[in-house]
């Protein structure tokens, strides 16, 4: 029988909870041992988000198990498999069909039995349910940062951070080039290329010192005509 072992490992998940790539393989192959399965193959993906199938070790499974290239597939843990239920159910369903066994050693999940598949589906249920709950959470301490006008990421040119670290304020320099930009676009019809010469004449450099680039220029001018609706 032919047996793969599927592992996969994000840079954070290897840090923190010490499931590096050789700490799973060296589970699953004596797993493996244990139940007298085929020498395995070793599919991995490193420092790849199970959230989408999208991984090359992960999509080299897909196609070994519609063409019934394997027996029985090991991993580490489901959070090393898929993050999405969608993509779990789906996958193990496929692998059902085909007679196909999914082994996930931490939760003792084994898919040739009905209980297995009962467990697999609803700890399934849970994984994605603590993901959606993590994105909900984030995305709404981010709306609240973004209605106290708190930083969001990078500081945007022509802004700066108030005393509180946290808070956005106009920054008077930024912004009186910016006005500069915009007036040369709107009132004299500048194209971009002779925005950025008058800015190199008045020896206006960019937030990096440097000189300016086009693309620059465009999103600032740009962003300024959005935020006022022109």
């Amino acid at each position: 029988m032919s047996t793969v072992i599927y592992v996969r490992v994000s840079t954070t998940g290897q840090v923190l909870n010490g499931v590096s790539l050789e700490n799973q393989i060296d589970r699953c192959n004596h797993y493996a041992s244990m139940h007298q399965y085929a020498e395995p193959i070793v599919l991995a993906d490193e420092g790849i988000s199970g959230k989408s199938t999208n991984r090359p070790g992960f999509q080299s499974l897909l196609e070994m198990i519609k063409k019934k290239q394997v027996d029985n597939v090991i991993v580490y843990s489901l959070s090393r498999f898929a993050r999405n239920i969608i993509d779990t159910v789906n996958t193990i369903e496929m692998m059902n069909k085909k007679g196909i066994g999914f082994h996930s050693i931490t939760e003792s999940i084994d898919t040739t039995s009905a209980v297995g598949r009962y467990f697999l589906f609803t700890l399934s249920a849970l994984a994605q349910l603590e993901r959606e709950q993590i994105s909900e959470r984030t995305k709404s301490v981010l709306q609240y940062k973004k209605s106290k006008g708190e930083r969001i990421g990078s500081i945007p040119y022509g802004f700066s951070l108030a005393g509180d670290k946290k808070t956005l304020v106009e920054n008077t320099e930024e912004q009186s080039v910016i006005q500069i930009i915009v007036e040369s676009k709107l009132k004299q019809n500048f194209s971009y290329n002779d925005i950025i010469s008058r800015l190199n004449s008045m020896k206006i450099k960019n937030r990096a010192g440097n000189d300016w680039h086009r693309s620059q220029v465009i999103t600032l001018y740009k962003l300024h005509c959005q935020m006022n609706n022109k």
